[in-house]
């Protein structure tokens, strides 16, 4: 079911700015507000990492094995980690951690989400790669 809706012709303007193609005005208005609400829009094959809209899922790559477990044990070892954080812009944040205070008890990802993954989607991050060996990581 439709609706019509009235809208200034400096607003229709507008809105013919931000369209593409074939677009209709529902598609430019649905376009606008699945980035204001912060949705990757899953149209013409883009992806996370080709857009600057915020991802809807966040990947944790652990090393060695992707295993969460074998690299705790590593991190209680050696008390320091090497982050990548991918985000939707292209960039590449790298960051040291320092896990002097990480005991056996701690939890890896609830270290990881409430410090450098905090926000992770206002940020634009959609992946993580971390490691205690800085040469797991890609260099960049």
């Amino acid at each position: 079911m439709s609706k019509v809706i009235r809208i200034p012709i400096e607003l229709y303007d507008r809105l013919s700015v931000h369209a593409e193609g074939f677009d209709t005005p529902a598609d430019v208005i649905q376009r606008i507000l699945d980035y204001y609400e912060g949705e990757v829009v899953e149209t013409s094959g883009l992806t996370p990492e080709m857009t600057q809209e915020r991802p809807r899922t966040l990947e944790i790559r652990y090393y060695p094995d992707n295993d969460e477990q074998e690299f705790k044990r590593a991190l209680l070892e050696k008390r320091r980690a090497y982050l990548h954080l991918y985000k939707t812009n292209g960039t590449v944040e790298m960051h040291e951690w320092n896990a002097e205070k990480f005991t056996e008890s701690s939890s890896v990802s609830g270290n990881l989400r409430s410090g450098y993954l905090r926000d992770w989607k206002k940020k634009g991050i959609y992946k993580a790669e971390i490691s205690t060996d800085e040469s797991d990581l890609i260099p960049l």
